[in-house]
């Protein structure tokens, strides 16, 4: 489930996952510069963010994650490079690297629901309450955050709060008819018999 609700995109897919702000976006590149084979190497931070995501959807994980290092060894605070690392080791695996990265995410910016959301999925299993509470801070400060909704009706039902659950449930399909077929049968809505 990570890769089909992490909020429906990434950094490495090339956009700020969950986010409308420009502000949470990186720098977009510019096709012209990544036709030109005589483009000399990136050297800002912003610059190698968008090698490393090109790197990322190109399949070249290590590479990527060497460009990401790269932007934090000239700017530390990049959200953006710790976030796309934290995907990466997510990816691949690796949970406790992942949820690092992730917590560095959040402590240069504390709202940012991306690192939240995924973070999130990664505690489910043995940090359930942490999870929850990092959904109900999503869908608390986003009300159109339909895949947390969808991931805290899920977990609420695992716990039988049916009535927690089913607002959830709710919440999610309102927001995105399309998950309605991820929700468990017991809470869609009854259709009538005529």
């Amino acid at each position: 489930m990570f890769g089909s609700l992490a909020c429906g995109a990434v950094l490495l897919a090339g956009t700020a996952a969950c986010s409308d702000d420009s502000k949470d976006r990186p720098a977009a590149s510019n096709p012209s510069a990544a036709a030109d084979k005589q483009t000399p190497a990136p050297q800002t931070p912003a610059e190698l963010l968008q090698q490393g995501v090109q790197q990322g959807q190109a399949g070249q994980a290590d590479q990527a994650k060497e460009t990401f290092q790269k932007v934090l060894a000239l700017q530390a605070d990049n959200k953006f490079a710790w976030f796309n690392l934290g995907y990466l080791a997510q990816s691949r695996g690796l949970a406790s690297e992942a949820v690092a990265n992730y917590d560095k995410v959040l402590e240069i910016d504390g709202s940012y629901r991306p690192a939240m959301f995924n973070k999130a999925i990664l505690l489910e299993g043995e940090k359930p309450d942490e999870a929850l509470a990092l959904y109900r801070k999503i869908v608390d400060a986003d009300k159109a955050a339909s895949t947390a909704y969808l991931r805290l009706g899920l977990m609420l039902d695992k716990r039988n709060d049916q009535k927690g659950a089913k607002a959830a449930f709710t919440s999610a399909v309102t927001v995105d008819g399309k998950l309605a077929s991820a929700v468990p049968a017991k809470y869609r809505p009854q259709k009538s018999a005529r």
